[in-house]
């Protein structure tokens, strides 16, 4: 019988109305990251999409310049840097074009060439890990990827002045608010997510209301952290799977190079299906088995069992 509750890549958006209120801010939020990763700037955004568009814009880049995308880039990520210049697709790029590069899942990405953009934006990272691990000066998170917030993300920036130029230029009127209430409500109502879609563009700031929740959720950050790792400590010593301990940037899945039906995965839970991993030479067809807060250790288990059984 199949579980009604399912999980996917990233947890769920989890909030209660309180969440939105207290004693958080965005100045609180930045000053709290700063601490926690003292090797970059944080600049608090609507989303990783307007993130993105930041970063292409300040890099200056025109209409008639490329920039090498990563295999399967998503639909978001192709519309926001079409909305600043041009996309290479990955079997076509040209190695003298800047690249942007996504860490993919929370695993460190092979490519270090001229990279300028780091899509972070599903890695949980340990406190005072260095950013920027591929020399970018700009490395992008999602904060509902990572954290389960209705919304938020952060671009960090290597230089001080960047994040300074950035803070400048967003916009912080009424139509925060009102994009950030459709966001809410495409949760429920799907219909409405296109349309909040179009209003994640330009140098789009937070509420004060987006700002209590996302800081309420990062003081749980130690807690998540020894989630995951404990949960990837389990599956080193409980299993067939053989990996390199990750440490720094922990991943929110780990890779089932099986041949377990998708069925039978999804019969216990989850959802992703498979899906193709590049490991720097060659895609890779897997399952990603999600690990983050939202999937307990029993659950995990039954899914290593499958994998074990083959």
């Amino acid at each position: 019988m199949k579980k009604e509750e399912s999980h996917f890549l990233w947890p769920k958006v989890s909030y209660k109305w309180h969440d939105f209120f207290g004693k958080g801010s965005e100045e609180k939020i930045e000053s709290t990251l700063k601490e926690m990763f003292p090797s970059g700037f944080p600049v608090v955004c609507s989303s990783g999409r307007v993130a993105l568009q930041i970063a292409l814009t300040e890099k200056n880049l025109k209409r008639t310049d490329n920039i090498n995308l990563f295999p399967y880039a998503s639909h978001c990520v192709v519309s926001a840097v079409s909305r600043v210049t041009n996309s290479t697709p990955f079997l076509y790029s040209n190695n003298s074009d800047s690249n942007l590069v996504y860490h993919q899942w929370g695993y460190n990405s092979c490519e270090k060439n001229n990279v300028i953009i780091e899509d972070s934006v599903d890695s949980l990272y340990e406190k005072n890990t260095p950013l920027f691990y591929s020399k970018s000066d700009y490395e992008i998170w999602s904060l509902n990827k990572i954290l389960g917030t209705s919304s938020g993300a952060i671009l960090w920036c290597k230089k001080m002045k960047d994040a300074k130029r950035i803070k400048k230029k967003l916009i912080k009127n009424n139509s925060v608010i009102f994009s950030w209430f459709l966001r809410i409500l495409s949760n429920k109502y799907l219909k409405l997510y296109k349309y909040w879609e179009g209003t994640e563009v330009n140098y789009k700031g937070i509420s004060k209301y987006q700002a209590k929740e996302i800081y309420n959720k990062i003081l749980s950050w130690d807690s998540l952290v020894l989630d995951r790792k404990n949960k990837i400590n389990y599956i080193l010593k409980n299993s067939k799977l053989t990996f390199k301990k990750p440490k720094g940037r922990l991943p929110n899945v780990i890779l089932l190079n099986s041949s377990v039906p998708e069925k039978k995965l999804n019969e216990i839970g989850f959802s992703p299906g498979y899906r193709h991993f590049y490991n720097g030479i060659k895609l890779n067809k897997v399952f990603p088995l999600p690990i983050h807060q939202d999937v307990s250790i029993s659950e995990i288990q039954q899914a290593l069992k499958l994998n074990n059984d083959l």
